[in-house]
């Protein structure tokens, strides 16, 4: 690991002697600040963080608002083709059925499958432009497009116009999706970090909640309001979103990227109570980008070097996603259930149910994942929800009421295991691990991949589970269940604990390259060097 004003200084084991007492004294005074000021983030515990910088916690707050867009997007465009009043003036004539309509299968492929690709194409295509432009305006361009593609379905007179309107919704989503996790990880403070880039997922979890409700209520309306209120209410979430972003800071890692120390003090001034405390961020936020690997910042530059470790474990965790099966249950969680033999009406309740049982364990996690650790929360959610599909796939083997009970319960329970184990631990396990200057790039590629595989399970599981073709309703655990106990042992020796770890720390372990299992135990020079500088800094010493 290299510092901006020492040698390399290689460390081995955990048991190194400390830093010698000179080592104070050869700083300048701003980076003796910069290493105090990341001693200070360890020694502060979670509640004490919560409390020292409001304006910080607000501002976070306003990103993570502005993700609930996206699950009220992927759940109110699912629901709106199935509404009667839709299907009726959008759709075809039901020759088996007079009177009823439907909307043609190679549109609902199309709506369903192609809102994937196009999170993709946003995801990508806001890593590069927040490069050049920083998040402000990058955000602010996002919810323009977000605001006039609502426009676009609201106003729909076709399906097809309904389809562009859902595909350039969907650039917006994923560029959501990029922009507030990266810019969430680098703003919160270290005691609390996994709790709110976490809080990413937990912002999807509510979109749903409120749109199964409204739809709810709304799919019983006899005329055009059943499904332009659902596309409407996403107004709701951004407006509410834009009246804070027009205000919100740019990251102040950008800022000391683009060499704008002035505008990042300023930034950083807002963001802190203490002007002690912004002076000691800005310096380390220079220290840790010092310190850094070099790269330009391009999408090859992931896979390069001690990069190309980091980039992986991102995929890795992201595509626990789609693996798990969470974009199977999102997308036919309804058809499963009439397939298991509930009605349609009961089949909605439940899946209400299930929208609470994933805000349930999306908060659970919450309140826990700075306790106990990322890698412990992801190994334990990917046991859990291998041992829940693998039973959901046993009760599906087995032909009696009992079983299809059991089954229904197993596969509404998912909702709540996955999002306390594994939802938001993906989150913060990918915000966390990529540099500063390749977060955004390194972010995409894990979010695509997930989002790449989303797209083949959507055209792939209907041919599993479907009567006529591979038959196998419930005991689709089966498959999901055998992928996610390989998942389980490859979290084992992939993923690290990067709990407690400032990205200073992170980037030296990596560059280490020390081993997986290690990262929780091993000392590293720069805290060594940060609990030296905070010592010193506490004794009023001369440098």
């Amino acid at each position: 690991m290299k510092s901006p004003s020492h040698e390399q200084v290689e460390i081995t084991a955990a048991t190194d002697p400390p830093l010698p007492t000179e080592f104070a004294h050869d700083l300048s005074s701003g980076e003796l600040h910069g290493r105090a000021i990341q001693q200070q983030e360890h020694n502060r515990t979670y509640w004490q963080t919560l409390r020292s910088d409001p304006k910080l916690l607000f501002w976070i707050g306003v990103m993570l608002w502005t993700m609930g867009v996206r699950g009220f997007e992927n759940q109110a465009g699912g629901s709106v083709i199935s509404i009667t009043e839709f299907k009726r003036r959008f759709g075809q004539p039901e020759p088996s059925e007079p009177g009823e309509y439907f909307i043609a299968t190679s549109w609902q492929s199309a709506i369903s499958g192609s809102g994937n690709a196009f999170t993709i194409l946003g995801a990508t295509l806001a890593s590069y432009f927040v490069d050049w432009f920083g998040y402000k305006k990058v955000v602010l361009a996002t919810t323009a497009l977000n605001l006039g593609s609502v426009g676009i379905e609201f106003g729909t007179t076709s399906v097809g116009m309904f389809f562009a309107g859902k595909m350039v919704n969907c650039i917006a989503v994923g560029s959501y999706l990029n922009l507030v996790t990266a810019y969430v990880s680098e703003i919160s403070p270290l005691a609390i970090r996994a709790s709110v880039i976490g809080f990413c997922n937990l912002s999807q979890c509510i979109g749903p909640f409120i749109a199964s409700i409204m739809s709810y209520y709304t799919a019983q309306w006899d005329n055009d309001w059943s499904w332009r209120a659902l596309i409407c209410a996403q107004w709701g979430f951004s407006v509410v979103g834009l009246a804070g972003q027009i205000f919100m800071p740019e990251s102040p890692v950008y800022l000391v990227r683009k060499g704008k120390m002035t505008e990042a003090r300023a930034v950083l001034g807002r963001l802190y109570s203490d002007p002690r405390d912004a002076d000691g961020h800005l310096e380390r936020i220079k220290l840790t980008l010092e310190g850094e690997p070099n790269a330009s910042g391009g999408f090859m530059d992931c896979f390069r070097g001690t990069d190309r470790r980091r980039t992986l474990v991102s995929i890795f965790v992201f595509l626990a996603e789609s693996m798990s099966g969470l974009g199977f249950v999102g997308n036919y969680g309804a058809l499963m259930y009439q397939y298991l033999g509930i009605s349609d009406r009961r089949s909605f309740l439940i899946g209400i149910g299930a929208q609470i049982l994933s805000m349930s364990g999306a908060t659970l996690a919450f309140f826990v994942s700075d306790f106990y650790g990322r890698r412990t929360m992801f190994l334990w959610g990917c046991i859990s929800v291998t041992t829940l599909l693998l039973c959901m796939g046993i009760s599906g083997s087995v032909n009696t009421n009992a079983a299809t009970l059991a089954s229904v319960g197993f596969y509404t329970m998912f909702n709540f295991f996955y999002n306390f184990g594994l939802g938001s631990g993906v989150y913060a396990i990918a915000g966390e691990i990529p540099t500063f200057v390749l977060r955004n790039k390194s972010l995409a590629i894990a979010m695509n991949s997930s989002n790449a595989v989303n797209v083949m399970w959507s055209f792939v599981c209907p041919y599993i589970f479907n009567p006529g073709y591979g038959n196998l309703k419930a005991r689709i655990g089966f498959v999901f269940g055998a992928i996610m106990a390989l998942w389980s042992v490859a979290a084992y020796y992939i993923v690290p604990e990067t709990r407690g770890r400032t990205y200073e720390e992170l980037d030296e372990l990596f560059v280490n390259e020390v081993p997986t299992r290690q990262f929780k135990n091993y000392v590293t020079v720069a805290e060594r060097r940060a609990a030296e500088a905070y010592s010193a800094e506490k004794k009023g010493m001369d440098v």
